[in-house]
């Protein structure tokens, strides 16, 4: 067979190669992994000595440079770039979307680059700089076809990963936006704690876990005593400041990565407290009370006191209360803040779930 024949089915080959680089990239793939498919073909065309991405970026619509091999030649190569924009030989390329054979200009040793636009119909995408030892004498029209060829490829597959990147951080970002969304909808608006819609949802899911696992379960429901007074004293924005330093006073002193709280009604908050028996709860409750009774709200040059009262109940380790509502729950811890409320206030009250104490006290009730 003669050598022309031959270099003419080698043509062939490579041409069928190119034009199987889509064939050859599991989507999705990340930028770095067509990269290489890409260096591996083009070493397969051309000897390299440096071959550097630029990608232009989505907001400044620069050329930013994503990948060098080899890594430690990312300086000149921005360098080259730099010069090639300000000669104005870069924008040249970019705007005939033609690869280009043209001097090196921050290389020391003079030889040529070939500059490869990547773009599709839509618009550009980067550009590809290679520095090859061969001179430019010999860089053959069919180098250049080839890496035309390639090229193109190349940027077919990078447009669809950079569009399937953009979306995917879009997602993401939704995601992100209604997941805040979400926390919102879940916290009250004044005090930025849980709010009434969170704790009907999750106390019912915390009863579950207790029961399932065996936990023990607290609820302590606490009233801020008389605060009508502080409205009708120093007016309903005080009332807010009171509520909100309240409850972080009260948010700094739990375990942020287990119990939480929410706010109940007006200056009525519940606080639970997983893997918590209620004795435990109570003594929690009690070092809360004391601290709320010494500290001083102040609003305008005016020190503001209050008292809380807390009822407390949950469920010890080894009850199954499976069927358990949280309107139970609540209740139970209901009546002992009554109870603290009527004999004093600024009292703790504790006791353990009694479905027979709360089925007389609704019976009393009608």
């Amino acid at each position: 067979m003669s050598e022309q024949r031959i270099a003419l089915l080698e043509l062939i080959d490579k041409i069928e190669h190119m034009g199987q680089f889509q064939d050859r990239i599991d989507f999705p793939a990340t930028i770095g992994q067509i990269w290489e498919v890409f260096l591996e073909d083009v070493r397969s065309l051309i000897e390299i000595e440096v071959c550097a991405l630029f990608v232009v970026d989505d907001n400044s619509h620069e050329f930013i440079l994503e990948y060098v091999e080899p890594d430690d030649r990312k300086k000149i190569c921005r360098q080259e770039v730099d010069y090639q924009i300000e000669c104005g030989i870069f924008s040249w390329i970019i705007n005939r979307r033609q690869p280009a054979l043209i001097p090196a200009l921050a290389f020391e040793d003079g030889k040529s680059i070939v500059m490869l636009p990547l773009s599709t119909i839509k618009r550009t995408l980067g550009v590809v700089m290679i520095k090859t030892p061969i001179k430019e004498s010999f860089i053959t029209q069919e180098n250049i076809k080839l890496l035309t060829m390639l090229a193109k490829q190349y940027s077919l597959v990078l447009e669809n990963t950079l569009l399937y990147e953009r979306l995917k951080r879009k997602h993401k970002s939704l995601e992100k936006a209604n997941g805040e969304i979400r926390l919102l909808s879940r916290k009250d608006s004044l005090t930025g704690c849980y709010n009434r819609g969170y704790l009907n949802e999750h106390l019912q899911h915390e009863i579950k876990r207790a029961s399932r696992y065996h936990h023990p379960l607290s609820v302590a429901l606490c009233d801020l005593d008389h605060f009508k007074r502080v409205n009708d004293t120093f007016g309903h924005l005080c009332g807010d400041m009171v509520l909100k330093e309240f409850v972080q006073h009260i948010l700094s002193l739990i375990r942020s990565d287990m119990d939480w709280l929410a706010r109940y009604g007006g200056e009525e908050f519940l606080l639970v407290l997983p893997e918590t028996s209620y004795k435990n709860a109570s003594r929690l409750a009690e070092r809360l009370r004391k601290q709320i009774a010494k500290k001083n709200f102040s609003w305008e040059g005016q020190e503001v006191s209050i008292t809380v009262s807390f009822g407390i109940t949950g469920i010890d380790k080894n009850a199954t209360w499976e069927d358990l509502s949280s309107e139970d729950l609540i209740e139970m811890a209901d009546q002992y803040l009554y109870d603290a409320k009527n004999s004093g206030r600024n009292k703790v009250v504790r006791g353990s779930f009694a479905p027979d104490q709360l089925a007389k006290n609704d019976k009393n009730k009608k």
